[in-house]
């Protein structure tokens, strides 16, 4: 309240001021400057500039004081509006968690001692663990070493597993040689069985011839016996040739029994060395099975003393890892028992925190209160539209539609923001929706979000007249019963809206003229840089630049480039411009990136010669303006086509009554060397 009684009593001061002066000059002027002084008092600041001649008389210079009054009181009032609403919800957040944290902090303070029992029996647990790390750990020493003498152990074996192999290939090798030798001799002794069979063949001959020697000396002893004393000689030799055959006959007799010996011994070998052969023959069958487990028992002992070499170094790691544990363990006991000691700490933080969230809750009251105090003050000053204090039954929900690109756009969503906050407690729904350029098709982007805000039952849209594109989806809407208004500039179908609020862009265009005549003497030459021409707003700022600065005859429209609403387009075309003409003086900027404009003055080396007129003050263009890059900037009340157009469809929502006008008019105002060392930068 101190605030406000001293910002009246400086406006007072300030007429008493003008009322000396006004005695000076004439009535008409009086009556305008009183007129303006008289809507300072009540708080009513949402009026345009004082028109300022340019010639320094007394006149201008109060008038340019009272603009410079009521243009830092609107960029005071705005900027503390936005920041009832940061503040707001700040408040609201700060209570919540204040809340949370008190609700936690005897959370914390009950949990802790919990925890700190926990951790005692933690330590007993850690400490038991211990034991139990250090006893395995022993153990897997213990079962590591076995490992190590059952490897050794297994490569023994596996060396006298193949030594085993190599004797046996050795032994198989003189069994096959054996096996050969009786093979050659059971050959010799058949040979040997043929050559005494004959043997008996010839004793047989012998026997034959001696039986017929027998017979032949009996024949001779008849002979003999007849021949009387002649033949006594024949009668001995035919004696001699008996006892011959006799004596031949007894020695193949005996011959034949020792050859018949010899065959049966010579059988008996045979059938020997057979059996010998068949055994040897089942022995190397057997000794293959041998040999093959040999193998089997060499390739598994090995194997074996692999896979024991890997659980060894398994071990090895189990150990390392057993002694990591146990140095964990160690840690993990210190932490534990540092845990313990803290938590006594933490319990009596716990309960400081507590006090402390409850002096902070008192306090974060007590700033509520102050901020509910602020909105009351704000209330006193008309900068726009105040919603009507009439409480609907059912919820409002409406919708905006805003580009969201440059500084004049972010001056919209701060007025909406605001708008949303003084609706929110008055059964409201306000939502903001951010239109960005991009890739996309930018028309079906915005069609596609209208088309939800319909499907989601909103009660009324929100949006800039120059989008385009949107007459059968806002068709749609109004089917439906969806109230439309448009702001910033009137769309090409008036029947689709109930009313729009937006600046006089024909009057901006004048007022820029005006301007341009001002800084270069009227007599010059001045260029227009065109936005989108399909804009009606870059239209109509156009026509009153035209229609104004036809006026001078001093003064040469040099030329015409259309720009986009890009800012490097708009820096590169600026530059171009000044680079192929150094004879402009005015670049008048119907669109909305005049510090892009005036960057490329400054980078083509023309601050002072070539100024830019454009509109949307903010506080990045006052460097520009100070060095002479930016002539003017009017400035088209941002904040209040964020704020009013919402109110005023709420109100109209609510009261049930018609719009003030078809077409509402935002204020205008201007910014530049005269004034804006003064304004204040919000």
């Amino acid at each position: 309240m101190t605030v406000f009684w001293i910002v009246i009593a400086v406006i007072e001061l300030i007429i008493i001021i003008v009322g000396v002066v006004f005695s000076v000059i004439n009535k008409k002027n009086q009556s305008v400057m009183v007129d303006n002084a008289q809507q300072l008092v009540k708080g009513r600041l949402n009026i345009n500039d004082i028109p300022v001649s340019g010639n320094k008389s007394n006149f201008d210079i109060v008038s340019s004081g009272l603009n410079l009054i009521k243009s830092n009181l609107l960029t005071f009032i705005e900027a503390t509006k936005q920041n009832t609403v940061v503040l707001s919800d700040a408040i609201d957040k700060l209570s919540s968690n204040m809340e949370a944290n008190q609700v936690g902090s005897n959370k914390i303070a009950k949990n802790t001692l919990r925890v700190e029992e926990r951790t005692a029996k933690q330590l007993e647990m850690v400490q038991d663990n211990m034991a139990v790390i250090e006893s395995n750990s022993a153990q897997i020493e213990e079962i590591g070493e076995s490992m190590k003498r059952i490897g050794e152990m297994l490569k023994d074996t596996a060396k006298i597993s193949t030594d085993g192999m190599s004797n046996l290939e050795g032994y198989a090798n003189e069994m096959d040689a054996v096996s050969k030798d009786l093979n050659n001799i059971n050959s010799t002794l058949n040979r040997f069985n043929d050559q005494i069979q004959k043997v008996y063949e010839v004793g047989d001959f012998i026997v034959g011839i001696s039986n017929q020697l027998k017979l032949l000396s009996f024949n001779a002893s008849i002979e003999a016996a007849r021949a009387g004393q002649a033949g006594k000689g024949f009668a001995v030799v035919a004696d001699e040739m008996t006892d011959m055959s006799e004596q031949t006959r007894d020695g193949m007799e005996r011959i034949n029994a020792i050859l018949s010996d010899i065959m049966q011994s010579s059988s008996g070998v045979t059938e020997s060395i057979a059996k010998c052969t068949d055994t040897y023959n089942n022995s190397k069958s057997t000794f293959g099975e041998v040999t093959r487990s040999f193998t089997t028992i060499n390739t598994n002992s090995i194997e074996t003393q692999e896979k024991v070499s890997k659980i060894t170094d398994m071990f090895t790691v189990m150990e390392g890892n057993s002694e990591q544990s146990k140095t964990i363990a160690t840690q993990l006991y210190e932490a534990a028992h540092d845990i313990n000691e803290m938590t006594g700490e933490i319990a009596s933080i716990s309960q400081e925190v507590s006090a402390e969230a409850t002096q902070l809750g008192d306090n974060t009251v007590a700033l509520d209160g102050m901020l509910a105090g602020i909105q009351r003050l704000l209330r006193r000053f008309d900068t726009g539209v105040l919603p009507t204090r009439n409480k609907p039954s059912k919820e409002i929900k409406i919708a905006m539609l805003s580009m969201y690109d440059n500084d004049f756009w972010y001056g919209v969503k701060r007025g909406a923001n605001y708008a949303l906050k003084e609706l929110a407690e008055l059964n409201a729904k306000v939502k903001f929706v951010p239109l960005i350029a991009g890739d996309t098709d930018f028309d079906e982007m915005v069609r596609g979000n209208i088309r939800s805000l319909i499907a989601d039952g909103y009660d009324a849209i929100i949006y800039p007249g120059f989008l385009g594109g949107l007459d059968s989806v806002l068709e749609q809407a109004k089917a439906k019963g969806i109230k439309l208004m448009t702001f910033n500039c009137d769309c090409a179908n008036p029947s689709l809206r109930l009313a729009c609020l937006k600046s006089d862009s024909i009057s901006q265009g004048e007022m820029a003229a005006k301007a341009a005549a001002d800084l270069i003497g009227k007599n010059g030459q001045v260029g227009i840089l065109m936005g989108d021409p399909t804009v009606i707003g870059n239209v109509e700022r156009k026509q009153g630049f035209i229609d104004k600065i036809s006026k001078y005859k001093g003064i040469k429209i040099s030329g015409e480039v259309v720009v986009e609403d890009d800012g490097e387009d708009v820096y590169k075309k600026t530059k171009a411009w000044l680079e192929k003409d150094s004879a402009v003086q005015i670049l008048f900027l119907t669109n909305g990136f005049p510090e892009d404009a005036a960057r490329a003055v400054v980078d083509a080396k023309r601050s002072g010669k070539t100024m830019i007129i454009g509109f949307d003050l903010n506080p990045a263009l006052f460097p520009y303006i100070k060095n002479g890059s930016i002539g003017t900037i009017i400035s088209q009340d941002s904040f209040g086509q964020g704020h009013d157009p919402i109110v005023m469809m709420y109100n109209h929502i609510v009261d049930r009554k018609p719009f003030p006008a078809e077409v509402i008019s935002c204020r205008a105002s201007v910014a530049d060397a005269s004034n804006i060392d003064d304004l204040i930068e919000g």
